[in-house]
């Protein structure tokens, strides 16, 4: 019923190859990863995202045996819970022998924000010498620089920024990624027919067009960068400091260039979905908690629409793509990018925020 097709100044998408009736079942999609924010960590189950609050879930993703055969107390894990044995055991089926590192991993995480919450890098005031310059509108020339100034900055792992309540599940999110790499690499090679946001999201915070070439210089690449972009390096630096965190009896993963995180994180920014709470409605509503996110590399054709055709209902882990109202042969399946009951300046300003483009739909075009 659709097939994935590139379409001007849009990318690729979504299009009808036959007539829709309303309320057809398109698409059933997949997570190759999610994550539970970590405002709802103990009332989230970490598989299906059942939300039980104000109770917690009951069933521990770690035993106290399994604690004490690490030889680690239990509150590292305190939040991460299931609501039934079966989503326990759906859970770790899916990460066949490698469920350990990840339990690992999540545990090498919460150790590193313990032990960096009061650590900071100030950003100190630098002007290099400009000699030349590149063009930031250069793909190329913009990636080449982009990847010596992470392997400048990002060497010694020694940058630190102020930790947040979204970093913790962004780096859950980024070793779930990882983890399936190991146990599913041709399920982990999906993520990249997702669009990478990074260059979009630098050229979105540099405000010149040109960009000076700097020589291996730490000082003068933290200088010239967007702090949310030194920030994202920190972030990467926390994420390394954790895998190699002393604990040598602890699962980790083998050594992760930066290029690989970096792969994952500007993919899921603006490519990510929302996994909200269950309402009376099916539409979002401002009284609705987001429980986490996850990436759905099946899902991210379905492009933006301030009229969509196509209703978004989450059922579990999983999205379900239902049509709306009846698509023509042709016709691009659309669904909205969270509530687009705002006036066109409001809609265009949160989706540009959130997600680097201007709407150019049916509906703001008329409205504008």
């Amino acid at each position: 019923m659709l097939e994935i097709t590139r379409l001007p100044n849009k990318g690729r998408a979504y299009v009808a190859t036959t007539d829709i009736p309303q309320d057809t079942l398109l698409c059933v999609s997949e997570p190759l990863a999610t994550t539970v924010s970590q405002e709802w960590t103990p009332e989230t189950c970490m598989w299906c995202f059942h939300f039980s609050y104000p109770k917690k879930q009951k069933v521990k993703a770690v035993t106290e045996d399994q604690c004490k055969q690490w030889n680690i107390s239990m509150k590292y894990f305190k939040d991460f819970l299931f609501c039934s044995d079966r989503c326990k055991q759906l859970c770790i089926n899916s990460f066949d022998h490698h469920w350990n590192t990840l339990l690992g991993i999540y545990y090498r995480i919460e150790l590193e924000f313990l032990h960096e919450n009061n650590s900071l890098t100030v950003k100190k005031d630098f002007v290099p010498s400009i000699d030349e310059s590149i063009d930031i509108k250069d793909d190329h020339a913009l990636s080449t620089w982009l990847n010596h100034a992470w392997d400048c900055i990002t060497k010694d792992i020694d940058l630190y920024k102020e930790l947040d309540e979204v970093d913790k599940p962004m780096l859950r999110l980024i070793a779930t990624c990882l983890v399936k790499q190991l146990q599913d690499s041709a399920q982990f090679e999906s993520l990249f027919d997702i669009q990478d946001n990074e260059l979009t999201y630098f050229r979105q915070l540099y405000q010149n067009h040109q960009l000076p070439i700097v020589q291996d210089n730490k000082e003068a690449y933290l200088s010239i960068l967007p702090q949310p972009l030194i920030d994202v390096m920190a972030l990467y630096c926390t994420f390394i400091r954790a895998c190699r965190y002393k604990n040598n009896h602890i699962p980790t993963l083998p050594h992760v260039h930066h290029t690989i995180f970096r792969s994952i994180y500007f993919r899921e920014r603006a490519n990510s979905f929302g996994l909200w709470e269950n309402g009376e409605q099916e539409e979002i509503t401002d009284d609705l908690e987001l429980l986490g996110y996850g990436i759905y590399p099946s899902a991210v054709y379905f492009n933006h629409s301030c009229d969509p055709n196509v209703l978004k209902k989450r059922d579990g882990r999983t999205f379900k793509f239902i049509s709306k109202r009846y698509i023509r042969k042709g016709e691009e399946a659309c669904i909205s990018y969270g509530q687009v009951d705002d006036t066109v300046e409001n809609r265009r300003s949160r989706l540009w925020e959130h997600y680097h483009f201007i709407c150019q739909c049916s509906r703001c075009l008329k409205e504008q």
